[in-house]
């Protein structure tokens, strides 16, 4: 026998939709991934994209793109729907106030019989406009045994309107349409509030587009020119004025003045900006005229990023996600059985109409709603709330296991020390290694390197081929045809390069103050020394005290020297401070702790330290600005403030607990609210209202992340 196998629909909100391998763009309106053949519309001059003719509808309807134009179309609905829906209450009530008068009484029965009509004529619209597309989403178009939450609304609110029909047409007194309507009209209130909350928590995406220049000033030929945002290239020159919307990330060719960068890395001060430095799009220019010059296609600038990063993140789920469907999955068959057998055993002992109100209760009172949206509008709102504050997570699931950390491993330089050190000695054989040194240094994103670019002033930048990163030792390049390796005394000894007696001095004083000290070399000789003094984090102690307070372990790998390990141990009362280690010897730590079963996060500045934030469960890479692709990071901070570690940590415990207590809460509702069902104690109307007001708890609930 072929195994039946169940194949998941993808779902708008408007109803499902089609599979199939090829996959196509997304959605204008609800921005889903379109797998098949997508409907193209003409919206403002332009063909666009829709998964479904009830995207484009809600287009056309409310001018509205995303959860907004939903939200509002819900809410369209939900009025037309009640205003009738209350009509038909009111109409119903009088029907059943009829059965008490005289039953011989031919001119009130006749009444009665009229105003029957009238509501079945009533209701007929509501079941059209509310019910329709609730029973499209009820069945998957591949498997008609791919039930879903809907399924079990549509079959309630049906059976009582056809019920009631039936009843109609044969003069018979079972008429249940206020039932069917108000179900429909309560339920399509609750998608409403559903939407609205992930419209709240997609404001962040919004605001984002908001910060979005619409026209840049382009400098050609001597002339300024006012062109889309759309047409500026890699290479165009670009002016900004003060209270402009940076255009395009560039760096600066002139200028002078501060930038609000705080929608980009949660920072209120404002950012002093100069020649050589970077501007990013979203942010603002305050004081001061820039020229940037355009670096990288728009594809890579730092909004279109974050943007395009929000999507792919709202498209991920969390493992706790993925149970709470497949929970959901496997509990509505126990829903159906459970209705089914109420409505045989109340038939048997209460006759057809009890058994119907009962079953219908058990339908309405056991759709897991709140179950359904309890897990990933916590996760979405947490994600947000997280890029607001300039922390990049890239997964739902990061952010899961993000709550289950127990050990933080910090790299030294350039994460709890400054960024940017000072060059504290330095000595060349000749102005030649001096230039080799500083072209090699111009090719690399290491700390050190960055340090030394910038306080060197007279450099002249010399050709280099062949440059290599050699992790935890330095880098190599060819200079004018000429092999240069540059980095640690280790990596002098792979090459049999010895220290004499001056070059020995100058290493033992600097590491006496604890400096880092590198070399240059030919491979034969050295060329050249350079000691860098570095100095702790101002909010490094902060940031560890914190990680202490929440039971968080805290280490530090380097391959510095002992002396600075100790002045780490001291100053930031961290106990597994561990030196002179090799990049293999930092995973190996990462290993060991792993193996404890230990969840273990390791932070560094995402370059030099991408093995060991890959071998960590959760890799954190500090201050990356405009590169939010690095591959070995789990979790991008735009900025270098450390004190951000423990905040997002705080972050995903908050989701974590407002995940926990939505299901907690779903379960319960669904134990109690089963057993008045079946037990004949509850009114599917009220039960259908009892499901609204389990989603407004949910929403809510999942609302008190934002207050972290």
């Amino acid at each position: 026998m072929e195994k039946l196998e169940i194949k998941p629909s993808i779902s708008c909100s408007c109803g499902p939709l089609s599979l199939s391998e090829e996959k196509n763009a997304e959605c204008y309106q609800c921005g889903i991934p379109i797998t098949g053949k997508p409907l193209k519309f003409e919206v403002n001059g332009k063909m666009e994209d829709f998964c479904c003719f009830g995207c484009y509808l809600i287009n056309r309807t409310t001018g509205l793109r995303g959860d907004e134009g939903t939200a509002l179309a819900f809410l369209g609905k939900f009025g037309f729907g009640y205003f009738l829906a209350m009509i038909v209450m009111m109409l119903s009530m009088y029907i059943y106030g009829a059965h008490l008068t005289d039953p011989n009484d031919k001119e009130m029965i006749m009444f009665t019989g009229f105003i029957k009509w009238v509501i079945l004529v009533l209701s007929t619209p509501v079941m059209i406009l509310l019910g329709i597309p609730i029973l499209k989403n009820s069945f998957s178009k591949e498997n008609l045994l791919n039930f879903n939450t809907d399924t079990l609304i549509a079959i309630g609110s049906f059976s009582a309107y056809f019920l009631s029909v039936y009843s109609v047409l044969t003069g018979k007194n079972a008429i249940y349409f206020e039932t069917a309507t108000m179900i429909l009209v309560l339920v399509t209130f609750g998608r409403y509030l559903e939407t609205s909350s992930r419209v709240k928590a997609s404001n962040f995406m919004k605001q984002l587009l908001d910060l979005t220049a619409k026209k840049a000033t382009v400098l050609r030929n001597g002339q300024e020119i006012e062109i889309p945002v759309e047409e500026v290239q890699v290479g165009d020159v670009v002016k900004i004025r003060p209270g402009e919307k940076v255009s395009a990330d560039g760096v600066i060719l002139e200028g002078v003045g501060h930038v609000d960068e705080s929608t980009l890395t949660g920072e209120v001060k404002p950012v002093l900006k100069k020649a050589g430095d970077y501007l990013y799009t979203g942010t603002t220019v305050l004081d001061g005229t820039f020229i940037i010059k355009v670096d990288k296609p728009q594809s890579q600038w730092t909004l279109n990023r974050f943007i395009e990063l929000m999507k792919q993140v709202r498209n991920t789920k969390a493992p706790i996600n993925r149970i709470t469907d497949r929970i959901a999955f496997y509990f509505l068959p126990i829903v159906f059985f459970l209705a089914l057998a109420s409505f045989i055993y109340w038939y048997v002992y209460e006759g057809f109409e009890k058994a119907l109100i009962v079953s219908l209760s058990v339908l309405l009172i056991s759709c897991p709603c709140a179950f359904s949206i309890g897990a990933p509008l916590a996760l979405w709102l947490g994600l947000g709330q997280a890029m607001k504050d300039g922390v990049i997570i890239k997964s739902a699931e990061i952010l899961e296991k993000l709550s289950t950390v127990k050990k933080v491993f910090f790299d030294k330089t350039g994460t709890i020390t400054d960024k940017f050190m000072k060059v504290s000695t330095t000595w060349f054989k000749d102005e030649n290694a001096k230039n080799v040194f500083f072209s090699l240094e111009k090719n690399s994103e290491h700390p050190l390197a960055k340090s030394f670019v910038k306080s060197c002033q007279d450099c002249k930048e010399l050709k280099v081929e062949n440059f290599k990163v050699h992790f935890g030792f330095g880098i190599s390049g060819n200079v004018e045809g000429k092999d240069y390796i540059l980095g640690s005394e280790e990596f002098l000894k792979q090459y049999n390069v010895n220290l004499d007696e001056h070059l020995k001095n100058l290493r033992d004083k600097a590491i006496e103050n604890g400096e880092i000290v590198t070399f240059l070399s030919d491979k034969k000789q050295v060329l050249g020394f350079v000691s860098f003094s570095q100095s702790i984090r101002p909010e490094a102690k902060l940031a560890v005290d914190a990680l202490k307070s929440l039971n968080i372990e805290v280490g530090v790998l380097t391959g510095d020297t002992q002396h600075f390990a100790n002045v780490l141990k001291k100053e930031l009362g961290i106990e597994d401070v561990r030196a002179n280690l090799l990049p293999e010897d930092k995973l190996k730590a990462i290993e060991e702790e792993k193996a404890k079963g230990k969840v273990v996060a390791m932070v560094g500045d995402g370059i030099n330290d991408a093995p060991a934030l890959t071998a960590a469960d959760i890799g954190i890479a500090m201050g990356c600005g405009t590169d939010l692709t690095r591959e070995s990071a789990s979790i991008s901070l735009i900025s270098d403030d450390l004190r951000k570690i423990p905040l997002v940590i705080i972050l995903s415990r908050k989701v974590k607990r407002v995940i926990y207590t939505n299901i907690f809460w779903a379960f319960i509702y669904n134990i109690i609210g089963m057993g008045l069902a079946v037990s004949g104690h509850l009114n599917p109307v009220f039960a259908a209202l009892a499901m609204v007001l389990s989603s407004v708890f949910v929403i809510g609930n999942s609302l008190r992340v934002k207050s972290y």
